[in-house]
């Protein structure tokens, strides 16, 4: 089982203390696996340790889809980022509450507040209009 391992148990001491500092502290932590010298026995270790969640979201952008999948550790979340042509690009395992890059952005909250102004503009200008009639 342990055959080719090199840097997983390492990674997983780490994250052991990432996710402590997460609940004692609210500190956050990634790790950028894919740039890490990992084997593939090192791969397999990590990801069947952390096992999986239920939680899964993906980001449909036509840039840079991205996939979180919480793992079966409450706090930890594997992310892929992807190219346009959905090659990864960069694998991380966050720990952290919720990942950052699948939370709503504050740039984006202001276009939505002007599109949603525009829809409920409209809906009271059409209720006024047929108020009228």
């Amino acid at each position: 089982m342990l055959e080719g391992v090199m840097n997983a148990p390492a990674i997983l001491k780490e994250l052991l203390q990432a996710l402590k500092d997460l609940y004692e502290k609210g500190e956050t932590h990634i790790i950028y696996i894919n740039k890490l010298p990992m084997t593939e026995q090192d791969r397999e270790l990590l990801l069947d340790t952390l096992g999986k969640g239920n939680v899964r979201i993906h980001i449909d952008s036509h840039t840079q889809p991205v996939e979180y999948w919480e793992t079966g550790v409450y706090g930890i979340w594997v992310g892929v980022i992807y190219d346009r042509e959905r090659k990864p690009t960069l694998e991380t395992v966050e720990v952290t509450f919720f990942p950052e890059l699948a939370k709503s952005q504050r740039e984006d909250i202001e276009e939505s507040i002007r599109v949603l102004e525009e829809r409920v503009n409209y809906i009271f200008e059409k209720l006024s209009e047929k108020a009228e009639d």
